[in-house]
């Protein structure tokens, strides 16, 4: 296989190579590769081949004497949930094999006519946490707010990024963000920062400050919500960019604050 430890969703090439160690040319010969419930949207079948259900075979190939025939095809990598054994074996030739029998695949590749590979796709279980500097701050008062990104691997975590949503409660102050861009939605921004890489067992700190504004009592005005939006390899727990606003998977997580309030009379 092209890669052996690919990311979900990759694109991975198979590569059979039929071998005929003579004396005479193989003719007649078959081959099938069963491709596993790992894989799906199977393409580009070379040399005359085709796929039924999760089969593909190869027939009437010539082998000469001393050479080889190369067959492959392209699979879809699919979440980490089901079995990556690709199993592939001559079923057929008219010529007699003194040293295996095609078609008998007994799932232990004892032949030299079978064999098979497999991938481990990478997993990075990435979870984010938020907290606000100041739970309880007056109206005015400027709040500081700490995103942390970790990395409960097993694989390395790439292509990384963060989006905190701030709601109409606060206002960002400028140049506070750590990295990253402020993009504007309706009025209200969007802090993204695109993270990159996070190994194993590893985290990244994020802050950015914002004034707390009176409240309009608006829904919501002050809960300020944080999520892992994009990262290359699968997450067993969480789906990075499906934030609902229940922050129910640990790659989303919201602070809020409740201004204080002093109802002031004077007679």
């Amino acid at each position: 296989v092209s890669d052996a430890t690919p990311n979900v969703g990759d694109v991975v090439t198979f590569t059979v190579s039929v071998s005929n160690a003579g004396p005479d040319d193989a003719t007649g010969v078959s081959v099938t590769d069963l491709v596993p419930d790992g894989y799906g949207s199977i393409t580009n079948i070379s040399a005359g081949g085709g796929v039924v259900g999760n089969t593909i075979t190869w027939s009437g190939l010539t082998v000469a004497d001393g050479g080889s025939v190369v067959l492959t095809f392209e699979a879809t990598v699919e979440a980490p949930i089901a079995d990556y054994t690709n199993t592939a074996e001559v079923t057929g030739s008219d010529q007699y094999d003194p040293d295996s029998t095609p078609a008998n695949d007994d799932g232990d590749q004892s032949e030299d006519d079978e064999d098979n590979t497999s991938v481990v796709p990478q997993v990075a279980d990435l979870s984010l946490g938020k907290s606000v500097s100041d739970s309880s701050p007056n109206v005015g008062d400027v709040v500081t707010f700490t995103v942390t990104v970790t990395n409960a691997g097993p694989d390395g975590a790439a292509g990384i990024q963060v989006a905190d949503y701030l709601p109409a409660g606060y206002v960002y102050q400028p140049g506070s963000m750590s990295g990253g861009v402020v993009q504007n939605d309706s009025g209200a921004p969007t802090l993204v920062w695109t993270v990159g890489t996070l190994g194993s067992g590893a985290s990244m700190v994020l802050t950015f400050a914002a004034v707390v504004v009176a409240p309009t009592g608006g829904p919501g005005e002050y809960v300020n919500g944080a999520e892992v939006v994009a990262a290359d390899q699968f997450d067993p727990d969480s789906v990075p960019g499906n934030d609902d606003g229940d922050q129910s998977e640990d790659d989303e997580d919201a602070a809020l604050v409740v201004p204080r309030q002093a109802d002031l009379s004077l007679v």
